[in-house]
């Protein structure tokens, strides 16, 4: 017992430290997002979106190897006998690899969809080459970066890890403000800049991991064909998650622009920014509890790996439902505090991906994470996969019919429902999960929270009238924060927990 004390209370500092990374980057996100959208203008930030958007569908192997690496370092750290130094030097070398395919690709099927495919103003091809061209490189060093970034959390330094995104965070604020006092091209000013916040970033993680473990980041000659083999497997199907992720983020970006051009991907932008702002805030709270997940699971502490996913899953509803509430009162008012120069049809776009975040918050809690500790993710992603892509001809078939630009966020919300349905199956009939358990322990008290906010947010719009003071709107947003977290913390946790809180002792 004691010692599960001590790593909740290390799981609760990482939390916490993660959350403080999480509110600096998102306010320094939210003021960036105002003042790139500013200097580029609605139809530059589309097309820096969309052209960028082609690197990360090219770059969705390195997005699998991200989840990969996270794995197999963890699974070596549980091991009595494990060698992490065998396991990183095997990993770097699988992604220096993926990085040369990764340049491969952006060079010629990239090239040839961006002087061939994509809709653009007559006169800016120039411009789109060279943020292609740029966003490469950023791309490939971003790949090379992953085994360091990965390599922290498995030691969960999330502390250093905070401060060096806070700060390369604060050097893109910087640069974004340099925009202003730039004459020139500003669009390919801004990707530059976006590529010195890149390698600084990988030249902070490198620093660290060589002078923290020197030997293990050390380069040295594996070649153990059975190892890379399994990890080459995994990745494999892991690869299939990050194209789902890919087609509900990029390949949508590229259907919207097809049909409606890159000024409608500029109404996109923040709402796919606001989207991410608030996934970030779950993502984060998952990504402190599973380096212990993953340990406690390969040492055969299974009891102890489940209530962490199970209270991961739960907290990570817990949250979205706070957040989503609190934007959703306000959304009107919050988008002109936050852009100055709304996007034309960017409110309706805000809401639906607001709800799609926080379908996803339900669907993504700790199950993933489970899935990556046992390894039996085979079915999970052909499944999920298939359903994603399945999406895309969807939505391209709903703009065809003539459905507005937002059909194809509530396609994926759809999506999104359907899978996790099929996901609880397998994960009965393949991993012998306790399903029935989880289910109890991680959705029962959100649904309920969700009910009462539902019907909260209802009453809230029928109340506040437009012409309500900014005063006004302000109070709304802290009245709805300070009553969603009253039905957090009275119904949406146990007695236990709320003792802990008031305790302040985990």
């Amino acid at each position: 017992m004691n010692q599960y004390h001590k790593e909740n209370t290390r799981i609760a500092f990482n939390t916490l430290i993660t959350y403080v990374r999480m509110l600096c980057t998102i306010i320094i996100g939210l003021v960036s997002m105002r003042l790139v959208l500013n200097a580029l203008g609605q139809s530059d930030l589309g097309l820096y979106d969309v052209v960028g958007g082609l690197i990360s569908l090219l770059g969705f192997i390195s997005t699998a190897m991200s989840t990969t690496t996270r794995r197999y370092i963890n699974i070596e750290m549980g091991k009595p006998d494990g060698d992490p130094r065998k396991i990183f030097n095997i990993l770097m070398n699988i992604h220096i690899g993926l990085a040369l395919i990764i340049l491969v690709l952006a060079e010629s099927l990239g090239m040839w969809y961006i002087c061939n495919v994509l809709n653009i103003e007559p006169g800016r091809l120039g411009d789109a080459i060279f943020v292609f061209q740029v966003s490469t490189i950023v791309a490939c060093a971003g790949i090379i970066n992953i085994p360091y970034q990965a390599l922290m959390e498995s030691f969960e330094k999330f502390m250093i890890s905070s401060a060096i995104d806070i700060l390369t965070n604060l050097l893109k604020l910087g640069l974004v403000c340099l925009m202003f006092l730039y004459q020139g091209n500003q669009l390919r000013f801004y990707a530059l800049s976006m590529s010195v916040v890149t390698f600084c970033s990988l030249f902070l993680y490198h620093g660290y991991c060589a002078r923290k473990w020197k030997y293990i980041i050390k380069r040295g000659h594996y070649r153990d064909r059975h190892i890379f083999k399994e990890i080459v497997g995994f990745n494999n199907y892991t690869a299939m998650s990050a194209i789902a992720y890919i087609a509900r983020t990029q390949g949508s970006k590229l259907i919207v622009n097809g049909f409606f051009g890159t000024f409608v991907n500029g109404a996109f932008t923040p709402a796919y920014n606001l989207e991410n702002f608030s996934i970030m805030s779950i993502t984060r709270l998952g990504a402190a509890a599973a380096p212990q997940i993953t340990r406690n699971y390969s040492s055969g502490a299974l009891e102890r790996s489940i209530d962490l996913v199970c209270k991961i899953s739960r907290f990570s509803a817990l949250i979205m439902i706070v957040l989503v509430s609190c934007v959703f009162v306000e959304m009107d008012y919050l988008l002109e505090l936050w852009l100055d120069k709304v996007p034309q049809g960017a409110p309706l776009l805000c809401r639906w991906t607001m709800i799609s975040a926080l379908v996803r918050a339900f669907a993504m809690g700790g199950t993933q994470i489970y899935e990556q500790a046992t390894g039996k993710i085979k079915w999970f992603q052909i499944v999920n996969s298939v359903l994603s892509l399945s999406c895309l001809p969807l939505g391209v078939l709903a703009y065809i019919l003539g459905a507005q630009p937002v059909a194809i966020i509530q396609i994926y919300v759809a999506y999104t429902l359907v899978y996790r349905l099929i996901e609880f199956y397998l994960l009965k009939r393949i991993t012998a999960f306790p399903l029935a358990m989880f289910l109890r322990k991680s959705y029962i008290k959100p649904m309920a929270v969700l009910a009462i906010m539902a019907v909260y947010v209802f009453l809230y719009e029928g109340v506040m009238g437009a012409d309500a003071s900014w005063a006004s709107h302000i109070g709304g947003v802290a009245v709805t924060f300070a009553f969603s977290c009253a039905c957090v913390f009275f119904i949406g946790m146990y007695s236990w927990e709320r003792k802990s809180v008031l305790h302040f002792h985990i």
